[in-house]
């Protein structure tokens, strides 16, 4: 309620004296130009000069205490924290991505939702080992079938705890499935983890 008070205080206190002084300033412009009284309006145009240098001065005056003592509190603008809420309402979070060689897939999403994916995509099978991922498996989901029901599935939780499992995924055409093996080959030399329930072809 202070806080609120404060806020509008400079308004009222410099506001209201300031429409009183434009009026002043009125009615001696109207005296001055409109009505044969001259004299008197020149006198009022003069005493609202003086009124208004006499605010503006307190006004400067108020300014330098107030941020003296409160560094310009007063005047400052309600700060906002962070940005404000967008026109077009909320906005979704960047998609995380997982990189291997020059591909990237979507992911990694926990099993249980990805498990029915829906759709035909390549999959890849990744076991969380803290912060980082090891490849189990690559192939391409049957929009029919539930990953859990593929035959690789019983390996998958071999290697890796259900609630370490996660899934990665790249929506490619079909034919380009061998060329990512190939392309893979190297990660499957270097680290022993990768590929481990890879059908043999």
């Amino acid at each position: 309620m202070l806080d609120a008070v404060l806020n509008i205080f400079p308004y009222i206190f410099f506001g209201v004296p300031l429409l009183l002084i434009f009026g002043l300033f009125v009615s001696g412009a109207f005296s001055l130009f409109f009505t044969k009284n001259t004299e008197k309006g020149r006198d009022i145009i003069i005493k609202a000069l003086t009124y208004f240098l006499i605010l503006l001065a307190l006004f400067l005056v108020f300014i330098v205490i107030s941020y003296l003592l409160k560094g310009g509190y007063i005047f400052r603008p309600k700060q906002e924290i962070g940005f404000p809420p967008s026109p077009m309402g909320a906005v979704p979070s960047a998609p995380d991505f997982i990189m291997l060689k020059d591909y990237s897939f979507s992911g990694p999403f926990p099993f249980a939702e990805k498990d029915q994916i829906g759709e035909k995509v390549i999959f890849l099978i990744l076991c969380k080992k803290d912060e980082d991922y090891d490849i189990i498996d690559l192939g391409i989901s049957d929009p029919r079938d539930t990953l859990s029901s593929l035959k690789n599935y019983e390996c998958w939780i071999e290697n890796c705890s259900l609630e370490n499992l996660f899934v990665g995924i790249r929506w490619l055409p079909k034919d380009i499935m061998d060329e990512i093996r190939k392309r893979f080959n190297a990660i499957k030399e270097d680290n022993i983890n990768s590929f481990v329930c890879e059908p043999k072809s």
